[in-house]
């Protein structure tokens, strides 16, 4: 895994501190519910309210610590159809634990204005579901863990990376990302499976809308458009892009490389580019369709 970045290390040093300090809310703190506050600590699961001040006003710095205790039941935190705003810092909701199984955060609701939208970078998240990230400094989902699954959510204008997803054997499927500036969705690990029958969706972000590294990636039906570097851009090893469209990019439509890769049934047009995929071992597996076409050699 690649090294942590240095404002990513900063925050997870400053954790200890940061926990020990915090007021522990939840429905279940000690056998009482208590209502969340910007900059609490969530050790169950609660869903927010009017009652809970996080909702009424924007967060000075960081919104919610997530740390469920191990052995603790599955949690969810439900943001009740709330917006949990920021002033430009900080993070808006980051899991440090999720308890047995991980912790579900689930929408409607979004996250807004902080440094990053939401951060699970050690773990600890079960699901994520209809949540929108929007106008964060940074990136508006951050993930790492196995298994888990983020689904229905959406990035809008963050100022990195709308998805920056890895791990292993996780599902990202009918998110979408908009006028992310760097990359819509970045997805990194093995055995993911992003798209399914929903697919994902990235237009109009800075630099490629889906940018995808990794082993044994099943990438299903996306769609990028007007994206201002390629529409899909893959490194993928013994893998398969299948369904994909790409639109109106200003690079490539799909631009892959790798070892063992399948690309079959995508379509690429009115990009600056077509469909260019390379590699040992790259196979056509039929259906695609671009003004200029090769996957290992000219399509078929």
């Amino acid at each position: 895994m690649r090294r942590l970045r240095p404002i990513l290390l900063g925050f997870l040093l400053l954790l200890p501190a940061a926990q020990a300090s915090a007021r522990r809310c939840g429905d279940d703190v000690d056998g009482r519910a208590v209502a969340c506050d910007c900059g609490d600590l969530l050790v169950s699961s609660r869903t927010l309210g009017d009652e809970d001040p996080i909702t009424t006003g924007p967060c000075p710095g960081s919104g919610l610590l997530v740390d469920v205790p191990p052995g603790r039941p599955a949690a969810t935190l439900a943001l009740g159809g709330h917006v949990l705003a920021g002033s430009g810092r900080g993070i808006g909701i980051q899991v440090l634990g999720g308890g047995t199984g991980g912790i579900s955060i689930v929408g409607p609701g979004a996250v807004r204005g902080f440094g990053t939208g939401i951060l699970a970078a050690t773990g600890g998240l079960a699901t994520l579901s209809d949540v929108t990230a929007a106008e964060n400094a940074a990136d508006g989902f951050v993930a790492t863990g196995e298994g888990y699954a983020v689904t229905g959510c959406e990035a809008l204008r963050n100022r990195r990376d709308g998805f920056a997803l890895r791990g292993t054997g996780y599902r990202a499927e009918g998110n979408r990302a908009l006028e992310n500036a760097r990359y819509g969705f970045a997805f990194a690990g093995r055995d993911g499976a992003i798209g399914a029958t929903l697919g994902n969706e990235a237009a109009g972000n800075g630099r490629d809308g889906l940018r995808v590294r990794g082993r044994r990636h099943d990438v299903r039906n996306p769609v990028a458009t007007a994206n201002g570097r390629s529409g899909i851009s893959a490194r993928l090893s013994s893998g398969r892009i299948t369904g994909a469209t790409a639109a109106s990019n200003r690079g490539r439509g799909i631009r892959a490389v790798g070892a063992d890769l399948t690309v079959a049934g995508s379509e690429a047009r009115a990009n600056g580019g077509g469909i260019d995929a390379r590699g040992a071992r790259v196979r056509d597996g039929g259906g695609n369709r671009a003004e200029d076409c090769r996957v290992g050699a000219p399509c078929r």
